[in-house]
Protein backbone atom coordinates (compact mmCIF):
# COMPACT_ATOMS: atom_id res chain seq x y z
CA UNK A 1 0.00 0.00 0.00
CA UNK A 2 1.52 3.21 -0.74
CA UNK A 3 0.54 5.88 1.73
CA UNK A 4 0.58 9.91 1.38
CA UNK A 5 3.24 9.89 3.74
CA UNK A 6 5.39 8.02 1.73
CA UNK A 7 4.80 10.14 -1.39
CA UNK A 8 5.52 13.46 0.77
CA UNK A 9 8.60 11.86 2.06
CA UNK A 10 10.40 10.68 -1.50
CA UNK A 11 8.88 14.11 -2.67
CA UNK A 12 10.84 16.09 -0.33
CA UNK A 13 14.44 13.63 -0.55
CA UNK A 14 14.37 14.64 -4.15
CA UNK A 15 13.56 18.40 -4.08
CA UNK A 16 15.81 18.76 -1.16
CA UNK A 17 18.57 17.30 -4.18
CA UNK A 18 17.33 19.05 -7.19
CA UNK A 19 16.37 22.88 -4.93
CA UNK A 20 19.85 23.62 -4.31
CA UNK A 21 20.11 26.02 -7.42
CA UNK A 22 16.44 26.93 -7.46
CA UNK A 23 16.22 30.67 -6.79
CA UNK A 24 13.69 31.60 -3.77
CA UNK A 25 12.05 34.04 -5.41
CA UNK A 26 10.86 31.55 -8.13
CA UNK A 27 7.48 32.06 -9.04
CA UNK A 28 5.99 28.65 -7.66
CA UNK A 29 7.80 29.64 -4.42
CA UNK A 30 4.50 31.69 -3.54
CA UNK A 31 2.40 28.27 -3.98
CA UNK A 32 2.02 27.72 -0.25
CA UNK A 33 1.00 31.49 0.84
CA UNK A 34 -1.92 30.53 -1.97
CA UNK A 35 -3.46 26.89 -2.13
CA UNK A 36 -1.52 24.01 0.18
CA UNK A 37 -3.96 21.88 -1.70
CA UNK A 38 -2.53 22.61 -4.68
CA UNK A 39 1.65 21.94 -3.30
CA UNK A 40 0.23 18.88 -2.08
CA UNK A 41 -0.91 17.52 -5.39
CA UNK A 42 2.11 18.59 -6.76
CA UNK A 43 4.22 17.34 -4.27
CA UNK A 44 3.31 13.77 -3.96
CA UNK A 45 1.71 12.95 -7.19
CA UNK A 46 4.65 14.85 -9.07
CA UNK A 47 8.00 14.75 -7.78
CA UNK A 48 7.17 12.00 -4.90
CA UNK A 49 5.85 9.75 -7.34
CA UNK A 50 5.24 10.36 -11.36
CA UNK A 51 9.22 11.24 -10.92
CA UNK A 52 10.30 8.08 -9.02
CA UNK A 53 8.02 5.27 -10.42
CA UNK A 54 10.48 2.15 -11.89
CA UNK A 55 11.00 1.90 -15.65
CA UNK A 56 12.51 4.94 -16.88
CA UNK A 57 15.94 6.54 -15.59
CA UNK A 58 15.79 9.77 -14.40
CA UNK A 59 17.64 11.46 -16.72
CA UNK A 60 15.18 10.60 -19.46
CA UNK A 61 12.50 11.61 -17.06
CA UNK A 62 14.41 14.92 -16.64
CA UNK A 63 14.72 15.52 -20.85
CA UNK A 64 11.30 14.28 -21.54
CA UNK A 65 9.77 16.82 -18.99
CA UNK A 66 11.99 19.85 -20.87
CA UNK A 67 10.91 18.79 -23.97
CA UNK A 68 7.05 18.92 -23.00
CA UNK A 69 8.11 22.69 -21.48
CA UNK A 70 9.78 23.44 -24.49
CA UNK A 71 6.33 22.31 -26.58
CA UNK A 72 4.27 24.62 -23.57
CA UNK A 73 6.60 27.55 -23.84
CA UNK A 74 6.08 29.05 -20.39
CA UNK A 75 8.95 30.67 -19.62
CA UNK A 76 9.11 30.29 -15.92
CA UNK A 77 8.38 26.52 -16.17
CA UNK A 78 11.18 25.65 -18.99
CA UNK A 79 13.08 27.34 -16.77
CA UNK A 80 12.65 25.49 -13.66
CA UNK A 81 13.15 22.23 -15.61
CA UNK A 82 16.27 23.33 -17.09
CA UNK A 83 17.66 24.01 -13.61
CA UNK A 84 16.55 20.45 -12.67
CA UNK A 85 18.00 18.89 -15.43
CA UNK A 86 21.31 20.52 -15.00
CA UNK A 87 21.41 19.80 -11.40
CA UNK A 88 20.76 16.29 -12.16
CA UNK A 89 24.00 16.25 -14.03
CA UNK A 90 22.83 17.05 -17.91
CA UNK A 91 25.32 19.04 -19.39
CA UNK A 92 24.63 22.71 -20.58
CA UNK A 93 25.46 20.98 -24.24
CA UNK A 94 22.87 18.51 -24.14
CA UNK A 95 20.71 21.17 -22.75
CA UNK A 96 20.88 22.69 -25.84
CA UNK A 97 20.91 19.38 -28.28
CA UNK A 98 17.60 18.96 -26.93
CA UNK A 99 16.45 22.24 -28.58
CA UNK A 100 18.61 21.48 -31.35
CA UNK A 101 16.69 18.47 -32.01
CA UNK A 102 12.72 20.10 -30.82
CA UNK A 103 13.98 22.11 -33.90
CA UNK A 104 12.56 19.83 -36.39
CA UNK A 105 9.13 18.89 -34.36
CA UNK A 106 8.06 22.15 -32.19
CA UNK A 107 9.43 24.39 -34.55
CA UNK A 108 11.61 27.99 -34.72
CA UNK A 109 9.49 29.69 -32.18
CA UNK A 110 9.70 27.32 -29.20
CA UNK A 111 13.35 26.44 -29.75
CA UNK A 112 14.42 29.95 -29.73
CA UNK A 113 12.78 31.13 -26.99
CA UNK A 114 13.91 27.54 -25.01
CA UNK A 115 17.55 28.54 -25.48
CA UNK A 116 17.44 31.88 -24.59
CA UNK A 117 15.81 30.26 -21.69
CA UNK A 118 18.88 28.11 -20.98
CA UNK A 119 20.92 30.52 -21.06
CA UNK A 120 19.58 32.37 -18.39
CA UNK A 121 19.38 29.34 -16.18
CA UNK A 122 23.51 28.38 -17.29
CA UNK A 123 24.83 32.03 -16.66
CA UNK A 124 23.31 31.44 -13.26
CA UNK A 125 26.03 28.91 -11.53
CA UNK A 126 29.87 29.02 -12.30
CA UNK A 127 29.97 25.54 -12.71
CA UNK A 128 27.38 25.19 -15.22
CA UNK A 129 28.78 28.32 -17.25
CA UNK A 130 32.30 26.66 -17.56
CA UNK A 131 30.80 23.37 -18.76
CA UNK A 132 29.05 25.53 -21.54
CA UNK A 133 32.65 26.85 -22.83
CA UNK A 134 33.85 23.10 -23.60
CA UNK A 135 33.26 22.95 -27.62
CA UNK A 136 31.54 19.98 -28.68
CA UNK A 137 33.24 17.86 -31.39
CA UNK A 138 30.75 18.65 -34.43
CA UNK A 139 31.81 18.06 -37.94
CA UNK A 140 29.47 19.98 -40.02
CA UNK A 141 29.49 18.80 -43.77
CA UNK A 142 29.66 21.41 -46.38
CA UNK A 143 27.67 19.94 -49.29
CA UNK A 144 24.07 19.24 -49.12
CA UNK A 145 24.52 16.27 -51.14
CA UNK A 146 26.66 14.76 -48.50
CA UNK A 147 24.07 15.57 -45.53
CA UNK A 148 22.00 13.39 -47.31
CA UNK A 149 23.78 10.42 -47.67
CA UNK A 150 24.69 10.31 -44.05
CA UNK A 151 21.26 10.74 -43.07
CA UNK A 152 20.32 8.13 -45.22
CA UNK A 153 23.23 5.87 -43.36
CA UNK A 154 21.70 7.33 -40.19
CA UNK A 155 18.05 6.64 -40.06
CA UNK A 156 18.51 3.08 -41.38
CA UNK A 157 21.03 2.37 -38.34
CA UNK A 158 18.62 3.82 -35.95
CA UNK A 159 15.22 3.00 -37.15
CA UNK A 160 15.98 -0.22 -39.65
CA UNK A 161 16.53 -0.90 -43.55
CA UNK A 162 12.97 0.28 -44.13
CA UNK A 163 12.34 3.29 -42.58
CA UNK A 164 14.36 5.42 -45.27
CA UNK A 165 11.55 4.23 -47.68
CA UNK A 166 8.70 5.26 -44.81
CA UNK A 167 10.10 8.68 -44.84
CA UNK A 168 10.56 9.07 -48.82
CA UNK A 169 6.90 8.57 -49.00
CA UNK A 170 5.42 11.59 -47.59
CA UNK A 171 3.76 14.27 -49.24
CA UNK A 172 6.40 16.95 -48.45
CA UNK A 173 8.78 14.76 -50.75
CA UNK A 174 5.95 15.33 -53.43
CA UNK A 175 5.08 18.39 -53.12
CA UNK A 176 7.75 20.21 -51.82
CA UNK A 177 10.84 17.84 -52.70
CA UNK A 178 13.05 20.27 -52.43
CA UNK A 179 12.51 22.01 -48.97
CA UNK A 180 11.58 18.17 -47.89
CA UNK A 181 15.29 16.88 -49.07
CA UNK A 182 16.88 20.11 -47.28
CA UNK A 183 15.58 19.79 -43.64
CA UNK A 184 15.98 15.60 -43.45
CA UNK A 185 19.44 16.55 -44.95
CA UNK A 186 20.49 18.72 -41.80
CA UNK A 187 17.70 16.60 -39.33
CA UNK A 188 19.24 13.08 -40.09
CA UNK A 189 22.49 14.06 -41.36
CA UNK A 190 23.79 16.60 -38.84
CA UNK A 191 21.41 16.69 -35.98
CA UNK A 192 21.02 13.21 -35.58
CA UNK A 193 24.75 12.57 -36.23
CA UNK A 194 26.15 15.14 -33.08
CA UNK A 195 27.21 13.94 -30.03
CA UNK A 196 25.54 16.05 -27.54
CA UNK A 197 22.81 13.55 -27.00
CA UNK A 198 22.13 9.85 -27.83
CA UNK A 199 19.67 8.13 -30.21
CA UNK A 200 17.48 6.99 -26.79
CA UNK A 201 17.57 10.28 -26.13
CA UNK A 202 16.44 11.95 -29.23
CA UNK A 203 13.73 9.30 -29.59
CA UNK A 204 12.55 10.57 -26.26
CA UNK A 205 12.35 14.29 -27.34
CA UNK A 206 10.87 13.17 -30.55
CA UNK A 207 8.01 11.19 -29.16
CA UNK A 208 7.31 13.83 -26.79
CA UNK A 209 7.14 16.69 -28.91
CA UNK A 210 4.87 14.88 -31.22
CA UNK A 211 2.48 13.89 -28.29
CA UNK A 212 2.77 17.74 -27.18
CA UNK A 213 2.04 18.77 -30.09
CA UNK A 214 -0.99 16.39 -30.66
CA UNK A 215 0.93 14.54 -34.23
CA UNK A 216 -0.99 11.10 -33.36
CA UNK A 217 -0.46 9.85 -36.77
CA UNK A 218 3.57 10.46 -36.66
CA UNK A 219 3.63 9.21 -33.41
CA UNK A 220 2.47 6.47 -33.99
CA UNK A 221 5.28 5.98 -36.45
CA UNK A 222 7.91 7.16 -34.07
CA UNK A 223 6.79 4.45 -31.75
CA UNK A 224 7.34 1.71 -34.35
CA UNK A 225 11.29 3.25 -34.83
CA UNK A 226 11.95 3.65 -30.78
CA UNK A 227 10.90 -0.26 -30.12
CA UNK A 228 13.53 -0.81 -32.89
CA UNK A 229 16.41 0.13 -31.76
CA UNK A 230 15.94 2.35 -28.38
CA UNK A 231 13.38 2.07 -26.02
CA UNK A 232 11.50 -0.55 -24.21
CA UNK A 233 7.45 -1.10 -24.32
CA UNK A 234 7.74 0.13 -20.98
CA UNK A 235 10.14 2.76 -21.22
CA UNK A 236 7.96 4.39 -24.10
CA UNK A 237 4.64 4.44 -21.41
CA UNK A 238 6.78 5.84 -19.48
CA UNK A 239 7.89 9.03 -21.43
CA UNK A 240 4.26 9.41 -22.30
CA UNK A 241 3.33 9.89 -18.46
CA UNK A 242 6.16 11.72 -17.59
CA UNK A 243 5.57 14.40 -20.37
CA UNK A 244 1.85 13.71 -19.56
CA UNK A 245 1.85 15.72 -16.37
CA UNK A 246 3.48 18.97 -18.04
CA UNK A 247 1.15 18.97 -20.81
CA UNK A 248 -2.22 17.48 -19.75
CA UNK A 249 -3.08 14.13 -18.77
CA UNK A 250 -5.68 13.39 -21.70
CA UNK A 251 -2.59 13.29 -23.89
CA UNK A 252 -1.16 10.42 -22.44
CA UNK A 253 -4.29 8.58 -22.77
CA UNK A 254 -4.20 9.89 -27.16
CA UNK A 255 -0.68 8.66 -26.99
CA UNK A 256 -1.47 5.27 -25.37
CA UNK A 257 -3.91 4.89 -27.82
CA UNK A 258 -1.08 4.48 -30.36
CA UNK A 259 0.96 2.82 -28.39
CA UNK A 260 -1.80 -0.16 -28.07
CA UNK A 261 -1.50 -0.36 -31.53
CA UNK A 262 1.94 -0.37 -32.28
CA UNK A 263 2.33 -3.09 -29.61
CA UNK A 264 0.07 -5.46 -31.18
CA UNK A 265 1.05 -4.83 -34.51
CA UNK A 266 4.37 -6.25 -33.11
CA UNK A 267 2.71 -9.40 -31.38
CA UNK A 268 1.21 -9.98 -34.83
CA UNK A 269 5.08 -10.21 -36.52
Amino acid sequence: MVLSKDLLEASDQLKTFIDRFVPKTRLTGSLPDISTDYVKLQDEVMWGGVWQVPGLDITLRSIATISAQCCNGWGFGLQHQIRVGLSLGISPQKIKGIFLQLMFYAGIPATVFALTQAQKVINEQAIWVSEDLVPLDAKWLSAVEDKMFRGAKVVEQAWGPTAQALLSDTLARELIPEIEELVCSYNYGEVWDRCDLSGKERTVCILVALMCRGHFRQLKQHIEYALYNFLTQREICEVFSQAGWYRGWPYVEEALQQVKMVFAQSVER
